[in-house]
């Protein structure tokens, strides 16, 4: 069992984001997301703003990397890390719908002060569709011996 309040507070704090979905062809298909939400139980959101769209029932993986410079330099300079440099959520996607006033409303907060200029209008005004994710797996990633003792960081003890 994973404990998805700690994942998701990980992912709501300092992160950049990846994500990788599975084509029927076999193929890879990454795009950057920067809207994901992960809820309380492994279930999670994100605006198809500018990934294409993906069937419903497609494994896909995020890429979770916390981008916080101080902690990379503190963790280098202690050869350890305190909590996983990132974390891989792996699921499938959900159906599509349209995004709610509030969730929308949430999107323009976090874009925040950027959306007040030409490009930040162009790119953030309208978030488009949500996608709802179920998550099957969490796994922190492993680099070597300092992020060793963090193997069971998301599972709950």
């Amino acid at each position: 069992m994973f404990d998805w309040i700690k994942i998701r507070n990980f992912v709501h704090k300092r992160t950049l984001f990846c994500s990788a979905a599975v084509m029927e062809e076999g193929g890879i298909r990454m795009f950057p997301i920067g809207t994901l939400r992960v809820g309380r139980d492994g279930t999670a959101t994100y605006f198809e703003l500018f990934a294409r769209p993906v069937a419903e029932g497609t494994p896909i993986t995020f890429m979770a990397v916390d981008a916080g410079l101080w902690f990379w330099l503190t963790s280098l300079l202690k050869g350890r890390f305190d909590r996983p440099p990132a974390v891989r959520l792996m699921g499938r996607v959900g159906p599509k719908r349209a995004c709610s006033d509030e969730e929308a409303e949430g999107w323009h907060r976090r874009v925040g002060i950027l959306l007040k200029t030409r490009g930040g209008k162009a790119l953030w005004s309208r978030p488009g569709p949500i996608r709802e994710v179920v998550f099957e797996r969490a796994e922190p990633v492993k680099i070597g011996k300092v992020t060793h003792h963090l193997q069971d960081w998301a599972l709950v003890v």
